[in-house]
């Protein structure tokens, strides 16, 4: 996934990110936070399978780091958000993460992968 940041960076550096002009829209974010955050999910190592293991979401006051935990048993998926990813206490155990309450009084989840269109 490494290969797609540079594409996906120079979609947001000359504005033609609909994503991020929209996310910008509804949250204090700069382009320089989208793109630390999207360096990081472009970084995803995959699991054993093949599948995801990262993604950023939308928050009021900015960008969540999610750890997404893949069970191959049941095919469902879960997020997990570690302080450790979000500039806190490495070691702690990460608390599932059911979406951000933004202004309006509605809880929103809003998330990018490393596959997804920026």
């Amino acid at each position: 996934m490494k290969n797609y940041f540079e594409v996906k960076k120079n979609i947001v550096l000359t504005g033609n990110s609909r994503i991020f002009n929209n996310w910008a829209e509804h949250s204090s974010i700069t382009a320089d936070d989208f793109i630390v955050a999207l360096e990081w999910v472009c970084d995803d190592p995959l699991d054993a399978n093949g599948m995801l293991t990262r993604e950023i979401a939308l928050a009021p006051d900015g960008i969540v780091k999610l750890r997404r935990i893949n069970d191959h048993h049941t095919g469902m998926t879960s997020f997990y958000k570690f302080e450790g990813d979000n500039g806190g206490e490495n070691g702690k155990l990460g608390t599932i993460w059911g979406g951000e309450m933004f202004d309006d009084g509605f809880m929103r989840k809003i998330s990018l992968s490393a596959k997804d269109r920026v």
